[in-house]
């Protein structure tokens, strides 16, 4: 590389200083001086001849600084957009970032950017280059380095304990609300504390991630419109604009706060207008604020001077429930609106949360938080007598007990305690008491002893290696957990893919997934709309191996692994002997189900439901009712669900309730039971469930794949297993041979369901 000498990777402060007398250097200093007189010309000035002499040391590359989250907050354990700011120095250089941190095992992992072709910078050059991360450990180190080919020509590392760049870093379990717009200052007076949120206020624009995945960490976004300057630059055709839509349908909640500016927001050329769950048609005045009072559950009115005239939007067409609204009926004048979008959820408020007459409001914190529609933490409501079960297993949330449970490996038992125990004690009676009595009674030579402790360890050695090959065996193992959801709307289609694989030896693996559960593709493969992501899966919670913990883990590698630059693969993943690593992938790509569905709600459920493929124990769920299949769902055979179907309600089937002579008996949900069908069952209608109320685990660390929120909002979603796999695990680009696998798959469709009852 071109003056890739020229960088110093040790400062001068870094060497190490000489030791004892100084060596004489009297010859080679004349040396020296003779040859430089040779070398200048006699006719040079003396003054300019000491400046040749003198030489100017180069100003090496450096990394300048990092911005990590929005406004400095993000979440251990998803994906986190980073800002890292470079200065090539005084000689051009090109190469590529790199970010090393712990994954929530506690082994460094690598991601690089730009993905494309390598950064190029001029001589005195800065450039700020936007990248991820993903990070496993709530107290750790962040280094980032500049790498030109295999040479490392500038490092500088982090730590979330000691730099304020990544002291927002918080537990994966903690809510983030990120605030985009003009700030809304008093959002720190909502009542967080019993929630444990934090709230970023972002009002810089160029901070937003460009990738839907940067905003992972995000468990809900607050638009306020009124500050023109990033509604305006959201309005227009940008990436930020495009990753912040997706991030919505992939399952994201947005709170769109549109007032005054409602007109250039929802303009049919602005992407927001996507967001909208109606078209815009007016400004109207809304001369009474009791509906909102009520809503906000305030103590207090609005206070407002004079007679209240607030101008706020009309919209018409709407589609979604209407929360609030002024007039006789729902549709004269929404102000609160939820709306389905892709798998994710809009709410729409026609008012300004950061202008009058809400701005000074004591009840809009409250407001706000009935805009979120956020549930308990499970501490707060469960039942904590059983909680010591949970603690000893390791989790206390939902993903965790996914992850437990695919951890359980057919043929590899757990060895259990009893036997660990006689072995070590039979080792110590035989290289103690049982060594003694041979040597001294029965040989009568202590010095034996070098002999018979050299077999003894040798025989318990030999056993011990022969009984784990004997439990743990010499196969690959790989537990599979595929989710895939059909959008019947948007033709959008939405995977989730959780593994688990099981090494019998040391070894490094270069995995990827490849789906395979899109039928009918409208985009093609490797197009920017059809991607993966793959990385680890880490263990929520503070207790044993969770990324919460303060302590942090011990590392078993020290060795790093890497991402591909498009984050779809990972190279070099290192598994120990007779242990497992988990997995978690997120794919989407634009395409079509194999189910067909014409629902209304006349008062109830009616309409038609076709399925061109084979679903088992399949059950279809509206508002407040569960209609299960059982074995009427036959390929290509319409069913009429008004005639056909027997609902009951969706507490009564998600709790399993039963009659017992002349009561409903619903057992417990069993936290620490290892049964994927149910523990799916449960993440998938969390809310409908009853949230931790039922089940005494939290469900945040991966919240997007409970669809109770679009089953409120209208929607019909229709569950079912298959034996057709959603999506395959490789290695080496190849699908992984020699395997011994377990599979599940479920396909969820989403149905809207055209509203013909009365108002």
């Amino acid at each position: 590389m071109n003056g890739g000498a020229n960088f110093q990777t040790i400062s001068a402060r870094d060497r190490p200083l000489p030791s004892g007398p100084r060596p004489r250097r009297r010859p080679i200093a004349a040396l020296l001086a003779a040859t430089t007189a040779c070398l200048v010309p006699a006719n040079v000035p003396a003054h300019a001849q000491t400046a040749t002499r003198a030489t100017t040391p180069s100003t090496p590359l450096t990394i300048v600084g990092i911005r990590a989250g929005f406004a400095g907050r993000f979440k251990v354990g998803y994906w986190t957009p980073l800002e890292v700011t470079v200065d090539a120095g005084d000689v051009p250089i090109s190469g590529r970032l790199e970010v090393t941190v712990l994954d929530g095992d506690a082994v460094p992992s690598r991601t690089i950017a730009p993905p494309g072709e390598e950064l190029a910078l001029g001589p005195g050059e800065k450039k700020t280059v936007s990248m991820y991360a993903k990070i496993g450990q709530l107290k750790s180190d962040l280094t980032v380095g500049f790498r030109s080919g295999s040479q490392l020509l500038a490092a500088r590392r982090f730590s979330t304990s000691e730099d304020p760049e990544l002291a927002g870093i918080m537990p994966s379990g903690q809510a983030l609300i990120v605030a985009l717009g003009s700030p809304l200052s008093t959002l720190d007076a909502l009542p967080l504390d019993e929630h444990g949120t934090k709230v970023a206020n972002v009002d810089d624009f160029d901070q937003l991630p460009a990738d839907w995945w940067g905003y992972e960490g995000v468990d809900a976004v607050i638009l306020a419109t009124s500050g023109e300057e990033i509604s305006a630059r959201l309005s227009s055709d940008s990436p930020q604009s495009a990753a912040l839509e997706r991030w919505v349908q992939m399952g994201g909640k947005l709170i769109l706060s549109v007032g005054g500016q409602a007109e250039k927001v929802f303009a049919p050329t602005s992407p927001l207008s996507a967001l909208a769950p109606g078209i815009f048609e007016a400004f109207v005045p809304l001369r009474q604020s009791a509906m909102l009072e009520t809503y906000a559950e305030a103590s207090a009115p609005l206070d407002v001077e004079a007679p209240l005239v607030w101008q706020v939007p009309k919209l018409r067409d709407v589609r979604g429930k209407i929360e609030v609204y002024a007039g006789n009926h729902p549709r004269d004048l929404p102000l609160v609106v939820r709306a389905p979008h892709g798998f994710g959820e809009v709410v729409f408020a026609a008012f300004d949360l950061d202008g009058p007459p809400l701005a000074k409001w004591s009840a809009r914190p409250r407001l706000v938080d009935k805009l979120l529609r956020r549930a308990k933490p499970a501490a707060a409501e469960s039942d904590t007598s059983t909680l010591g079960q949970v603690a000893t297993l390791g989790f206390f949330d939902l993903a965790g007990q996914m992850q437990g449970a695919l951890d359980q490996f057919p043929g590899v038992p757990l060895v259990p305690f009893w036997l660990v125990a006689v072995l070590v004690s039979a080792y110590i009676v035989c290289i103690g008491p049982l060594d003694y009595f041979i040597v001294k009674k029965l040989l009568r030579r202590m010095e034996a002893t070098w002999l018979t402790f050299a077999v003894t360890v040798v025989v318990f050695s030999g056993g011990a290696w022969a009984l784990a090959y004997g439990i743990k065996g010499r196969e690959l193992r790989v537990n599979q957990v595929d989710l895939v959801d059909f959008d019947a709307q948007s033709s959008l289609v939405r995977g989730t893919t959780w593994t688990s694989v099981f090494s019998p030896k040391i070894d490094t693996y270069n995995l990827s997934l490849k789906p395979s559960a899109v039928d009918q593709p409208t985009v093609a493969a490797g197009s920017p709309d059809a991607r993966v992501l793959f990385s680890w899966q880490g263990l929520p919670g503070s207790g044993f191996g969770g990324m919460d913990a303060r302590s942090g883990s011990l590392p078993l590698f020290t060795d790093g692994y890497d991402f591909s630059a498009t984050l779809d693969r990972m190279h070099r993943v290192p598994i120990a002997i007779w242990s497992s690593r988990a997995f978690v992938a997120r794919w989407w790509h634009s395409g079509v189900g194999q189910v067909e569905a014409q629902l209304s709600d006349r008062g109830k459920l009616v309409g038609t439901l076709t399925s061109h493929a084979d679903l088992d124990d399949a059950v279809l769920i509206y508002d407040r009712w569960a209609y299960p299949l059982r074995q009427l769902l036959k390929r290509d055979r319409p069913i009429d669900i008004e005639t056909q179907l027997d609902p009951q309600t969706v507490d009564t089937y998600l709790r399993h309730v039963t009659a017992e002579r002349d009561r409903n008996v619903a057992p417990p949900y069993d936290r620490g039971a290892f049964d994927i069908p149910r523990i799916v069952e449960i993440m998938t209608s969390y809310e409908l469930a009853g949230g931790a109320n039922y089940t005494g685990l939290a469900h945040e660390y991966q919240a997007f794949v409970d669809l109770s929120g679009l089953v409120k909002n209208g929607r019909a979603v229709l569950v079912g297993r298959s034996s057709r796999p959603g999506a395959e695990l490789e290695r080496d680009e190849k699908p992984l041979a020699g395997a011994e696998r377990q599979q599940w798959t479920f396909y969820r469709y989403v149905f809207p369901v055209k509203d013909q009852a009365s108002p």
